[in-house]
């Protein structure tokens, strides 16, 4: 992806990162069950459009992030199609969530080195095939540890559900705090705190969608969600010297 499409990491892309964590898990629940698809049928459906977004931002010469945006969503609504897959009893394989989550946290921590041979800058990430593959696998990691750590609560549709959720919200900004000065920038930092991103997207977006007292539903969840995601990256705009090069992100 273009340097000029690509956000620096900074308070703006965390508050949209974080947003894009709940939206993405309601799209993902929504185009498997609301749209009949099923946790399978949907995913060559993403990939095809996200084979077309590529496309379609290699040739767009404006300095803008929607393709990034678009791309994140999107590989948030197939993250959680897999996980659910993977870790689903009644319709997938039963794989425990727990050793699931752990052996994609090595298979990240495998491609996050890699990465940091090549991340010429902190804070403006490389966005290569290995990247992509990253925050796909961060995206399926969210889903099956935040449903794991649901499951400890009691699940999404009790109190408990809301424990959880702001326990990971908790964590996340403590991240954040602790990652001021410069450290959040960095490459391991900041996949870690992606992933608690993730896993506290799922949470919250479930606790949304399903929590008997919130009586809110998938749909509204997910168009609330939505809503709020684009009103942060819409109304938060970014600063015009935030802007990278290609000489900076090593974008190709």
């Amino acid at each position: 992806m273009k340097a000029i499409h690509v956000p620096k990491i900074d308070a703006r892309y965390w508050a949209g990162i974080s947003m894009a964590s709940v939206f993405g898990t309601n799209t993902g629940d929504w185009f498997a069950f609301r749209a009949g698809l099923g946790v399978l049928g949907g995913l060559p459906i993403l990939a095809a459009i996200i084979a077309v977004v590529f496309l379609l931002e290699r040739r767009d010469e404006k300095t803008h992030e929607a393709w990034y945006w678009l791309v994140i969503i999107l590989i948030r609504t197939g993250a959680t199609n897999i996980a659910d897959y993977v870790c689903g009893r009644r319709h997938g394989l039963g794989v425990d969530r727990v050793e699931f989550s752990i052996g994609l946290a090595l298979f990240m921590a495998f491609l996050v080195f890699l990465q940091h041979r090549k991340n010429s800058k902190p804070g403006i990430p490389q966005t290569d095939a290995n990247y992509w593959t990253t925050m796909l696998a961060a995206g399926v990691f969210g889903t099956a540890a935040g449903d794991a750590i649901l499951a400890v609560f009691g699940g999404d549709e009790v109190i408990g559900g809301v424990y959880a959720a702001a326990l990971l919200a908790a964590i996340f900004g403590l991240l954040l705090l602790f990652g001021r000065g410069g450290r959040i920038q960095m490459l391991f930092y900041t996949w870690v705190t992606i992933c608690v991103a993730r896993t506290m997207g799922t949470a919250i977006a479930d606790v949304l969608a399903n929590n008997r007292s919130l009586n809110m539903g998938l749909t509204v969840s997910t168009v609330f969600t939505g809503i709020v995601f684009i009103a942060v990256l819409v109304l938060w705009k970014r600063a015009p010297q935030d802007v990278p090069t290609d000489a900076q992100t090593g974008a190709r």
